[in-house]
């Protein structure tokens, strides 16, 4: 389904606006912190303002276009959903950020599980440490 299907769907209007947004997250290739975002809204449209590009996103997290990290600093990326779940490994000293895909942390999410009666339905996690360069 497409991203102006999910939001019909979900009985929300596809404008011009919103798809300036999810244009400015696509243009990130990856995780886009708010203010890129906005800063490349606003080199479209300068009357969007910062309040609408917030709820877009938003919105776009919540029918899940969109997915969110948050980044331990009090800052919030965005990036596409993707088919498939992934996840991020982000050195805490460098900044360096490797992608690794579901496999690697679906046996975790299967131990807590069995060992807490917990699903995880998290298809999105970063993973804060250091990397082997930083080491």
């Amino acid at each position: 389904m497409n991203w102006e299907q999910t939001l019909w769907a979900a009985g929300h209007r596809v404008t011009r606006q919103r798809a300036l947004i999810l244009d400015a997250v696509c243009a990130g290739e990856g995780h886009t912190p708010l203010g890129e975002v906005y800063a490349r809204v606003r080199r479209a449209d300068r009357s969007v303002d910062r309040s609408t590009v917030y709820r877009a996103l938003h919105l776009f997290v919540e029918l899940g276009v969109v997915l969110a990290a948050d980044t331990g600093a009090g800052e919030t990326l965005y990036e596409i959903a993707r088919p498939h779940p992934h996840h991020h490994l982000v050195c805490r000293q460098c900044g360096r950020e490797q992608e690794i895909g579901d496999p690697a942390l679906r046996a975790m999410f299967e131990q807590v599980e069995r060992d807490h009666g917990f699903r995880v339905a998290t298809d999105h996690l970063v993973l804060f440490g250091r990397c082997a360069g930083c080491r």
